[in-house]
């Protein structure tokens, strides 16, 4: 990396204020003053701030389901100090006098986990990726081909875009791998919009198969199902589910230059959610269109590219930040504890 490069670090406040959850809405904002220090004595330039955890808002949210406490007593003791003040808000106001560019993080395929989770996704259970026979859906990951799953997460979108950040970064990272059995790749993505979008491109349809062996566990859970026939165009059906990505992200661009403010992409190791959930992610066309200012890459995602074929598509003023250390990125991404112990080692 060469010196002088920006440094993007992650901050995790779910994971920052639980583990010792503070006493009051006072102490919430002395905790989060202090972490924006300790990136700051870090060389950290720019923050990646996680707004939500697992589909619950660590904000003051009038749009998404606000963190009310878990099921344990230290998340009831956070949600009872957050109630009285808005962390995002300090987080902010504390990065502004850091002088540290804060960018917020946003994961639309990250909505449940147990005793968390949004009360939309709850109530839109049809609206989730679902395999091929339409008997299993992947909790917490809510598919954008359904208008109203894309207007719900523009609006999220569109509520942070009022706090006083650089922008926003579009994470496609997603819990969601724990809340299912299943590990074939592309398991999921067989959702009706989905179906009825190839048939129309392609004239095939994804969810036609002639039969169906369902796998079970030796504790009899089914954890795989083997479909025979109805062969299809599977890179044409990814293309498919990245177009519903492709328009919301563009959408998101339109509101994010409305208000002056820059928009990324953080990609994971698969293009796509998970291996059992992938679509097509082109990023490097993003960079070109204008779509994103920023791609993020954290260590060990994007490999399916070579890095010059990102850093040639970025536009003028844009940047692609990498967490495998690279002389070529604009940008190296360090997690908190790594930006603590720069932070250490040069006092």
């Amino acid at each position: 990396m060469k010196s002088g490069n920006p440094l993007f670090s992650t901050a995790e406040p779910y994971s920052l204020l639980k583990g010792k959850p503070p006493s009051s809405p006072k102490a919430a904002l002395k905790e989060i003053r202090e972490a924006v220090t300790r990136l700051a004595d870090g060389g950290v330039t720019s923050v990646l701030w996680k707004v939500a955890i697992c589909g619950k808002s660590l904000y003051h949210t009038a749009v998404a389901t606000r963190f009310d406490g878990d099921n344990g007593a230290s998340g009831r003791a956070l949600a009872a100090a957050l109630a009285g003040t808005d962390v995002l808000a300090a987080a902010c106001d504390a990065c502004r006098h850091a002088r540290l560019e804060i960018l917020l993080a946003v994961r639309p395929f990250d909505d449940y986990f147990p005793s968390l989770g949004s009360r939309f996704e709850a109530a839109h259970r049809h609206m989730l990726w679902e395999s091929r026979d339409r008997e299993f859906a992947l909790r917490g990951v809510l598919s954008l081909a359904y208008p109203e799953a894309a207007a719900y997460r523009l609006e999220i979108v569109e509520e942070l875009l009022a706090y006083d950040a650089a922008g926003i970064v579009i994470d496609v990272e997603s819990n969601a791998a724990a809340m299912t059995p299943f590990r074939r790749r592309d398991f999921f993505g067989y959702e009706a919009p989905v179906a009825e979008a190839h048939r129309k491109a392609y004239g095939e349809d994804i969810a036609a198969f002639d039969g169906v062996e369902y796998r079970r566990a030796s504790d009899l859970q089914i954890v795989d199902a083997v479909f025979a026939g109805g062969d299809f165009n599977r890179e044409g059906w990814h293309s498919v589910k990245g177009s519903f990505f492709a328009d919301f992200m563009k959408k998101a661009a339109a509101l994010a230059k409305s208000k002056g403010k820059r928009l990324g992409l953080s990609r994971g190791r698969e293009e796509g959610v998970l291996p059992m959930a992938r679509m097509a992610v082109p990023a490097d066309e993003f960079l070109r269109e204008r779509v994103i200012d920023d791609l993020l890459l954290p260590r060990g995602a994007g490999q399916d590219r070579e890095l010059s074929v990102y850093l040639s598509a970025r536009p003028q003023g844009g940047r692609v930040a990498s967490g495998m250390d690279s002389d070529e990125a604009d940008c190296r991404i360090l997690s908190p504890a790594a930006a603590q112990n720069r932070g250490q080692n040069q006092r």
